[in-house]
């Protein structure tokens, strides 16, 4: 148990950066992704999967169909959402919890903390990060179709975390749109 401790804090600490919440605009701090809205019913938590050996990608579970659970169990409270869509209006999608699909068009390099989703093979990316590091995809999935649940968060990234993207593969940096992901369901 120990030595899985000190293995999955020294994975956090290699994108310690993403998972710190920023503060809001008036100053207050912003709770982390995946925390529930003081307004919003409790919901049941997903049983959680047997742990992992420290860097291993495994799925909460794998459907019939050969789909790949990561995350959490999807909500049937999340309204699907065109990835285009939210690219064409990001500020009419902030904070709200969204349903999508698309293609992975990049997985972080380091710990798979983090997605490109892309609506076609055509379009622009945007980021997808597993919320607050609870999850990981394997870095094999990029070129598969995923369906991602989780909150729209507008922000703009700062210098030093697009540098820090960057270096672990991304390109999806310019824009303030991203996903925080509580559910990734990869095919």
């Amino acid at each position: 148990m120990k030595t899985w401790c000190v293995s999955f804090a020294v994975m956090l600490a290699a994108c310690s950066q993403d998972a710190a919440p920023p503060p809001s605009a008036a100053g207050e701090t912003v709770a982390p992704p995946g925390t529930p809205d003081p307004g919003e019913a409790p919901r049941a938590a997903a049983a959680p999967a047997a742990a992992a050996p420290a860097g291993e990608r495994a799925p909460l579970r794998t459907l019939d169909d050969g789909t790949r659970v990561f995350g959490r169990e999807m909500t049937q409270q999340a309204e699907m959402t065109a990835l285009a869509a939210m690219m064409a209006e990001p500020g009419s999608y902030a904070d709200r919890v969204v349903k999508t699909e698309g293609e992975i068009a990049r997985v972080c390099a380091r710990m798979g903390c983090w997605m490109e989703l892309r609506a076609d093979a055509g379009s622009p990316a945007i980021r997808v990060p597993m919320a607050g590091h609870s999850f990981f995809l394997p870095m094999d999935v990029a070129g598969r179709r995923a369906t991602v649940e989780g909150r729209v968060s507008v922000r703009p990234l700062s210098a030093g975390m697009k540098q820090h993207l960057r270096e672990e593969g991304a390109e999806a940096t310019e824009l303030a749109l991203s996903i925080e992901a509580t559910s990734v369901y990869v095919r």
